[in-house]
């Protein structure tokens, strides 16, 4: 009994230590399978999202896009807009003539869809590739037509395809490899295996973490590899030393500027043009307004005549004609962003500068668009090409910067125009709701400050105004029926509801309306001008005058600053006193 007994503790502790092991076993494996990385392999094109074959990934400055290029009979296509925005602005795509436009400081590339050929300021040329497609409804540009002209450069990899773009250059700091490793989809050893990587491997370290580091290869597959692989830092500079940045010759006088605008509404001959200079002094250039828009075809009404411009070359002065937008029920967007409408402004503009040997062209297209933006910049250096050319200068009206007048694109401005003018003025305008100076001095600088930031010094020239606004505050019981302005509810205002309305005077009348009512004007520092008020019949007059002080401290702006010239808006608005103020600045 006693040894049946033994038997069956020994069995029971057999089976015990059986289980023992056995549960021991399955922990230690499980335990094993814990630390044990995984060798699953990521598919990669799965892990890029790619289904097509044909497509490809965009990488740029080791930044995944979401745009995707397409692989089109082993050339690649990449989207237009991506072209524009990342690589060249240049590139315009014309929807009215279905053709890329594409311009440098001498020639006018026209490029149509689904072909090898294309011209060259109308000469053919071809290439070894169909440049222009459209793929799914989008436009796409061969890739390696646009880097002939634009500052990038680029790899290709395969299986699955993907391009490394670059267009920043300098020195980017890599970390080589220690040893042999993985890099996974996540940061852990059971996550999937995107890549191999051998000792010495370059990567990109994008972030680091406790255990694992952020990483890219240089063939753009992004994910995670242990710490302990990343070895030595790296620095590697990216450049490209085979892109030539493209010249834009301009014509730069060896002096200061000093244009006066000269506001005309009709045929002026010499006779007319000899009054307008009386008691004026010191001006080399002057930009009569003779060109206006007048239809969507891009034609123009001229009153430019040969007596006014011989006239003004006797007396050593260059006729820079203006062209403006305002006068006449056009569309700026329909005619800059057509081909035939805009090539026909052009056209025009030069034909008519030659015709009357003008020296130059200033452009003043006012109230743009947002949407006419692409269109205008367009016509601004398919204008400086013919320009160029015939060896005339071009000069720009532009407001003073703010982030509504940003479409304009004055840096590509300054870069294709010889000279770009800030109209520093109109800082409260006709119908505005405030009161309020033409042109304060900080509103000046700031102009000068903002426009400095995208055009170099040397192009830059700046307007003054020669006229101010009489602000008129008129009471409800007294306006008349009819009555312009803009109604203005003030309870600081003695006055309360009002009309606001306002009237553009020549700096003289100003000063006569404040002397015939008693006014002596007070100068205001912050302003750097005199202000003067006064009641008539009813009504509140405001007025910030523009003389010989005001002008004299944005005369030294443009000293200080070192700017091209100055610009004065407009013949006969002026005292006869403020040209030498002018002159004394510009000497």
């Amino acid at each position: 009994m006693k040894k049946a007994m033994k038997k069956k503790l020994i069995s029971v502790g057999v089976a015990s230590g059986l289980m023992i092991v056995i549960i021991g076993c399955l922990g230690v494996n499980k335990l094993i399978e814990h630390y044990t990385p995984t060798n699953e392999k990521q598919d990669l094109y799965t892990y890029f999202e790619i289904q097509d074959e044909n497509e490809a990934i965009i990488s740029l400055q080791n930044n995944r896009l979401e745009e995707r290029a397409e692989i089109v009979d082993g050339e690649i296509f990449v989207p237009y807009e991506l072209v524009k925005d990342n690589f060249n602005s240049r590139f315009y795509w014309d929807e009215s003539a279905s053709l890329m436009v594409f311009t440098t400081a001498t020639e006018i590339y026209k490029i149509p869809l689904e072909s090898k050929n294309y011209t060259v300021n109308g000469e053919e040329r071809t290439e070894e590739f169909i440049i222009l497609k459209t793929i799914e409804d989008g436009l796409y540009l061969n890739i390696d037509f646009a880097k002939q002209y634009s500052d990038f450069y680029y790899e290709y990899y395969q299986e699955p395809n993907r391009i490394m773009v670059y267009n920043e250059w300098g020195n980017v700091d890599y970390t080589t490899l220690s040893k042999d490793g993985k890099i996974r989809v996540l940061g852990g050893i059971k996550s999937p295996i995107l890549a191999e990587l051998e000792k010495g491997t370059r990567v990109l370290v994008k972030d680091l973490m406790e255990n694992w580091a952020h990483v890219q290869t240089i063939d753009g597959i992004d994910g995670y590899i242990q710490l302990e692989y990343l070895g030595d830092s790296q620095i590697v500079t990216l450049e490209n030393p085979d892109y030539i940045e493209p010249v834009y010759p301009n014509i730069q006088k060896d002096y200061k500027i000093n244009m006066a605008w000269h506001q005309v509404g009709g045929y002026i001959g010499a006779d007319g043009f000899q009054q307008a200079m009386q008691g004026v002094s010191g001006v080399n250039t002057i930009a009569p307004t003779w060109f206006f828009m007048s239809d969507n075809d891009g034609n123009i009404v001229s009153y430019a005549t040969h007596e006014y411009v011989q006239k003004a070359h006797e007396m050593g002065i260059e006729v820079w004609g203006l062209v403006q937008n305002m006068d006449y029920d056009i569309s700026s967007y329909q005619i800059l962003s057509r081909m035939a409408s805009r090539e026909n402004l052009v056209n025009q503009l030069i034909s008519k500068a030659l015709e009357y040997d003008l020296d130059g062209i200033n452009v003043d297209i006012e109230e743009l668009s947002n949407d006419a933006e692409d269109g205008y910049i367009q016509f601004i250096r398919e204008l400086s090409i013919q320009c160029r050319k015939h060896g005339l200068v071009l000069s720009i009206d532009n407001y003073v910067p703010t982030a509504f007048t940003s479409h304009y694109n004055r840096k590509e401005q300054g870069i294709v125009a010889d000279y770009i003018v800030i109209m520093g003025y109109d800082e409260h305008y006709a119908g505005v709701a405030e009161a309020g100076s033409t042109a304060s001095i900080e509103f000046v600088k700031n102009g000068i400050i903002k426009t400095l930031e995208e055009v170099p010094k040397e192009k830059v020239i700046n307007g003054i105004p020669f006229y101010t606004r009489v602000f008129k505050q008129i009471p409800e019981n007294v306006a008349k029926e009819g009555q312009e302005g803009v109604l203005i509810e003030d309870t600081n205002s003695e006055l309360g509801r009002y009309l606001l309305d306002s009237e553009a005077v020549p700096m003289g009348k100003a000063e006569r309306l404040l002397q015939e009512n008693g006014v002596n004007p007070i100068w205001n520092d912050a302003l750097g001008q005199y202000y003067g008020e006064y009641m008539k019949d009813g009504i509140k007059y405001l007025i910030w005058l523009e003389e010989e002080e005001s002008i004299g401290l944005k005369m030294k702006l443009i000293k200080d600053y070192e700017l091209a010239g100055v610009a004065e808006w407009s013949l006969g608005l002026a005292k006869n006193t403020i040209w030498e103020v002018i002159r004394s600045y510009l000497e």
